[in-house]
C-alpha cells in the first residue's frame, strides 16, 4: 500500500513533528522512551557509500540504499517500511523491515540474502517464521519459534533507532533488539560519546551526535547530525576478523 503521503523516521532537514496520526501510535518498545518521528510530503530515498578497512588497508566496498515509506491500514499502528539494499557475498541483500511508524516496534522482517532467505512475523512476545538456506542438493527450510520477551526493535534499522532517540550529553539506554542468530532478544547498551563538528566526505563539516551501540561481535559507532536527527554515518567493528565497514550519507540534506 503506497500513498502520497510519506513519513520520514529522523532522517530529513526541516520537517513537522508528526502530531496529526496520534490515535496510531502503537506499542511502545520501552515504556516511558520518547522518540523523535518526523513527517515528509515527499518519499526518502538515502545512499550510503560503503568502506571496508581489512588489517589497516580501505577499500570501497559499493553502497547501501535505503528506502523508506509510510503504510496506513485501515485499522491498528501506522506503519514505517525499511527496504535497504547491500552487497554482500558476491551478490546483494535486500532487507525490508516493516515497523509501527510512532515507536519503531519491529512487526515483520524479510530477507534476501545470496545463500539465504528469512521472513519472520513478531507478535505476542514471540518472533514467528521461516529460515530457507540455499543448497546445491535442495533448499533447507527451518520453521522458526523464538520468544523474544515483548516489544523489540529490528536490529536492521539500529541506524534509524539511534537516530529517533532523545540524545543529549550523557544519555545511555539499553535496548533490546532482534537478533536471529543469537536467539532472539538482544540487549544493547546505547551511549551518547561525544558531540562534535565533523567532517564529512559529501556533506562538509556537521555538529552531530557520536552513539556508540554494543552490537554483540560487531559493536557500532552511530554519527547522527544534531539539527536533522539524519544518520550521516555507521561503521561496525568486526574484531575477530580485524574488519570494519562504514556507510557514509552521500545523499544531500534536505535544504
Amino acid at each position: 500500500m503506497r500513498l502520497s503521503r510519506w513519513v520520514i523516521v529522523a532522517t530529513s532537514l526541516s520537517l513537522t513533528p508528526v502530531r496529526a496520526f496520534a490515535q496510531a501510535e502503537g506499542t511502545p518498545v520501552v515504556p516511558g522512551l520518547t522518540l523523535h518521528i518526523y513527517e515528509a510530503v515527499q518519499p526518502d530515498t538515502i545512499v550510503f557509500q560503503r568502506s571496508v578497512t581489512r588489517a589497516g588497508q580501505d577499500s570501497t566496498a559499493g553502497t547501501r540504499t535505503v528506502v523508506m515509506h509510510a503504510l496506513f491500514p485501515a485499522s491498528g499502528a501506522h506503519l514505517l517500511e525499511v527496504e535497504q539494499r547491500f552487497p554482500a557475498g558476491g551478490g546483494e541483500i535486500v532487507d525490508t523491515a516493516i515497523d509501527e511508524l510512532h515507536t519503531l516496534r519491529a512487526v515483520a522482517h524479510r530477507s534476501h540474502q545470496p545463500t539465504r532467505t528469512m521472513q519472520f512475523e513478531f507478535n505476542s512476545g514471540n518472533a514467528v517464521g521461516t529460515v530457507v538456506s540455499k543448497r546445491s542438493a535442495g533448499d533447507s527450510t527451518v520453521a522458526v519459534l523464538q520468544d523474544v520477551g515483548g516489544p523489540i526493535f529490528d536490529s536492521n534499522v539500529i541506524d534509524l533507532v539511534v537516530a529517533a532517540l532523545p540524545l543529549r550529553a550523557g544519555f545511555t539506554v539499553d535496548l533490546p533488539f532482534f537478533i536471529y542468530e543469537r536467539g532472539g532478544r538482544v540487549m544493547m547498551p546505547v551511549a551518547v560519546r561525544d558531540r562534535a563538528t565533523i567532517p564529512f566526505a559529501k556533506l562538509g563539516q556537521r555538529d552531530a551526535w557520536v552513539v556508540s551501540v554494543g552490537v554483540p561481535g560487531a559493536p557500532a559507532t552511530v554519527w547522527v547530525d544534531a539539527k536533522t536527527h539524519a544518520v550521516l554515518r555507521v561503521r561496525y567493528d568486526i574484531t575477530a576478523r580485524n574488519t570494519s565497514f562504514t556507510d557514509e550519507r552521500v545523499t544531500p540534506l534536505r535544504a
